[in-house]
């Protein structure tokens, strides 16, 4: 599994999702209990935006560093 891949597609939807509650925010004046409603969903799309970022922040932080490959000389030290 790739996780990169995961966190971009999930990031693609949380950010379709952001866009629609804005918009449905912008539109007609809502009452005040569906504006804060809105308003709830709109701060946790953002957070999840915010732990996605941290993820992949982490990803790159903690990866492992790649082997080195064997050379002849590394590989006869390898065997002693």
């Amino acid at each position: 599994m790739d996780a990169r891949k995961v966190m971009q597609t999930q990031r693609t939807a949380t950010m379709r999702t952001l866009q629609e509650y804005t918009r449905l925010k912008a539109g007609e004046e809502p009452d005040l209990a569906w504006r804060l409603v809105l308003d709830s969903m709109i701060f946790q799309a953002e957070a999840e935006l915010r732990w996605l970022d941290h993820c992949e922040a982490a990803l790159v932080r903690y990866a492992p560093t790649p082997a080195l490959p064997l050379t002849a000389d590394s590989a006869e030290e390898a065997r002693r």
